[in-house]
Protein backbone atom coordinates (compact mmCIF):
# COMPACT_ATOMS: atom_id res chain seq x y z
CA UNK A 1 0.00 0.00 0.00
CA UNK A 2 2.83 2.39 0.84
CA UNK A 3 4.54 1.52 -2.44
CA UNK A 4 1.43 2.53 -4.41
CA UNK A 5 1.30 5.88 -2.61
CA UNK A 6 4.99 6.43 -3.31
CA UNK A 7 4.55 5.56 -7.00
CA UNK A 8 1.56 7.90 -7.34
CA UNK A 9 3.58 10.69 -5.74
CA UNK A 10 6.51 10.02 -8.08
CA UNK A 11 4.18 10.07 -11.08
CA UNK A 12 2.61 13.33 -9.90
CA UNK A 13 6.10 14.83 -9.67
CA UNK A 14 6.82 13.61 -13.21
CA UNK A 15 3.69 15.36 -14.52
CA UNK A 16 4.67 18.53 -12.66
CA UNK A 17 8.15 18.39 -14.20
CA UNK A 18 6.65 17.80 -17.66
CA UNK A 19 4.32 20.78 -17.23
CA UNK A 20 7.22 22.96 -16.13
CA UNK A 21 9.17 21.75 -19.18
CA UNK A 22 6.37 22.95 -21.44
CA UNK A 23 6.05 26.34 -19.74
CA UNK A 24 9.78 26.94 -19.22
CA UNK A 25 11.78 24.55 -21.44
CA UNK A 26 14.75 22.83 -19.86
CA UNK A 27 18.13 22.71 -21.56
CA UNK A 28 18.54 20.92 -24.86
CA UNK A 29 19.63 17.51 -23.54
CA UNK A 30 16.38 17.13 -21.53
CA UNK A 31 13.74 19.08 -23.43
CA UNK A 32 12.92 16.77 -26.37
CA UNK A 33 13.27 13.38 -24.63
CA UNK A 34 11.06 14.54 -21.77
CA UNK A 35 8.39 15.70 -24.21
CA UNK A 36 8.58 12.36 -26.01
CA UNK A 37 8.23 10.35 -22.80
CA UNK A 38 5.37 12.62 -21.70
CA UNK A 39 3.52 12.09 -24.98
CA UNK A 40 3.95 8.31 -24.85
CA UNK A 41 2.81 8.15 -21.22
CA UNK A 42 -0.19 10.38 -21.91
CA UNK A 43 -1.17 8.21 -24.90
CA UNK A 44 -0.92 5.08 -22.74
CA UNK A 45 -3.09 6.63 -20.01
CA UNK A 46 -5.69 7.80 -22.55
CA UNK A 47 -5.78 4.23 -23.88
CA UNK A 48 -6.32 2.91 -20.35
CA UNK A 49 -9.13 5.41 -19.76
CA UNK A 50 -10.84 4.33 -22.99
CA UNK A 51 -10.29 0.63 -22.31
CA UNK A 52 -11.72 0.79 -18.79
CA UNK A 53 -14.45 3.35 -19.53
CA UNK A 54 -17.32 1.03 -18.52
CA UNK A 55 -15.64 0.26 -15.21
CA UNK A 56 -15.13 3.97 -14.53
CA UNK A 57 -18.78 4.80 -15.32
CA UNK A 58 -19.90 2.68 -12.36
CA UNK A 59 -17.99 4.85 -9.87
CA UNK A 60 -19.62 7.64 -7.85
CA UNK A 61 -17.77 10.43 -9.68
CA UNK A 62 -16.78 9.06 -13.11
CA UNK A 63 -15.10 12.27 -14.34
CA UNK A 64 -12.86 12.43 -11.29
CA UNK A 65 -11.97 8.78 -11.81
CA UNK A 66 -11.15 9.42 -15.49
CA UNK A 67 -8.92 12.34 -14.56
CA UNK A 68 -7.08 10.21 -12.03
CA UNK A 69 -6.61 7.47 -14.65
CA UNK A 70 -5.15 10.09 -17.00
CA UNK A 71 -2.72 11.16 -14.26
CA UNK A 72 -1.88 7.84 -12.62
CA UNK A 73 -2.97 5.20 -15.14
CA UNK A 74 -2.81 1.61 -13.95
CA UNK A 75 -1.85 2.68 -10.44
CA UNK A 76 -5.30 4.23 -9.97
CA UNK A 77 -7.11 1.36 -11.68
CA UNK A 78 -5.42 -1.09 -9.33
CA UNK A 79 -6.76 0.88 -6.37
CA UNK A 80 -10.33 0.67 -7.75
CA UNK A 81 -10.25 -3.12 -7.56
CA UNK A 82 -10.17 -2.97 -3.76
Amino acid sequence: MHLMSFLKGALAMFWLMALLNIIYPFGEPLHRPLLLVTGVLLAAHVGEALLFNNRLKRQAFPWVERLQVLLFGFLHLRGLAR
